[in-house]
């Protein structure tokens, strides 16, 4: 396993020796945060022989005119943005998915940079405090560099690149959250979701604890004319709870007695790994039964895996949970 970080030379002053008692607290401070800045200077660097494999991918993806400018309590770091891709690729998908899945998380994680980059094709600024926490494999270079420069656009813009761990079997269509401009966001069907370990889900809290949370969710006034316009089919659960759903059965709005708030915002209140959740009563408890992890828009990552078994590729991934995209290469 090896570790990649760009940073800074870091010059500390040294001890001055015949110190007294009140330079002791300086001493222990500056040992308390010693481990800190070692791993902040040498925690993603390789201790072990690294392959001719990878010292080629590494030459590869330090190449290029495109910078990404983290910036964050540290100081500032200028990344080149196939390593920044592949150590953010590292940390957002189980990294034992097979190669052409890790290539599609790849050009998503692409795109989305381009994106919050506007376009740019110099440096992009962006505040990520879990730079360099990536453990970055072999064959996560390999699915970096095979793929370099490629990213989703939509009009001719590169698109947020939205994912998730596990859909409900199925993924939402953007327009039906609220996401009219995101036409490429589609629902598609995720037949062997249902196989993954964290498919389903059961929590419980007891009435009094479910009511004390419920409280503290900052409600939100909606018209008829907003439940009717994003064709919200409704399910009266309770007796005074009624779900909204959307049409790939993810929870829209939550109305308790007259009050409402949205699924996202239970599904944060209620710690729960997907807004696809029912409710029913076991005795004093709420069981709240959930399917799926995330948010259920784009892509699947499950889902890929599951295709890439098939022998998909990755533009064939990409092209099947996201609509009238371009697949394009900039450089």
């Amino acid at each position: 396993m090896k570790k990649l970080r760009v940073f800074q030379t870091v010059k500390l002053k040294g001890i001055v020796p015949g110190f007294s008692l009140k330079n002791l607290g300086t001493v222990l401070l500056f040992l308390l945060f010693l481990p800190y800045l070692i791993t902040f200077l040498l925690g993603n660097i390789s201790t072990g022989n690294r392959s001719e494999a990878w010292e080629e991918s590494i030459s590869q993806l330090e190449k290029g005119n495109t910078f990404v400018c983290n910036r964050t309590s540290l100081g500032e770091e200028r990344i080149p943005l196939e390593l920044y891709v592949a150590d953010r690729l590292a940390r957002s998908i189980d990294c034992d998915y097979e190669l052409e899945a890790l290539k599609a998380q790849a050009v998503l994680i692409r795109s989305a940079v381009l994106s919050e980059g506007k376009g740019a094709k110099d440096d992009i600024t962006l505040a990520d405090k879990s730079y360099g926490e990536g453990t970055v494999t072999e064959k996560v270079l390999q699915a970096v560099t095979e793929t370099k420069g490629v990213s989703l656009s939509y009009h001719k813009n590169p698109i947020s690149g939205a994912y998730f761990e596990v859909s409900n079997g199925a993924t939402r269509n953007g327009s039906e959250v609220g996401l009219v401009e995101c036409t490429y966001l589609k629902g598609v069907s995720c037949k062997r979701d249902f196989m993954s370990e964290n498919f389903m889900k059961l929590i419980f809290y007891d009435e009094q604890e479910f009511e004390k949370i419920w409280e503290q969710i900052p409600k939100k006034e909606l018209s008829a004319g907003e439940f009717a316009d994003r064709d919200a089919v409704t399910e009266e659960v309770l007796e005074n709870i009624i779900l909204y759903r959307d049409s790939a059965d993810y929870v829209l709005y939550v109305e308790k007695n007259g009050e409402c708030v949205t699924g996202e915002q239970f599904r944060t209140a209620y710690h729960l790994p997907s807004s696809c959740f029912s409710l029913s009563r076991e005795g004093k408890e709420i069981k709240i039964s959930v399917r799926g992890v995330g948010h259920g828009l784009g892509m699947s990552q499950f889902g890929a895996n599951e295709m890439a078994k098939e022998k998909k590729d990755y533009v064939e991934i990409l092209n099947y949970f996201f609509q009238d995209v371009t697949i394009t290469k900039f450089e």
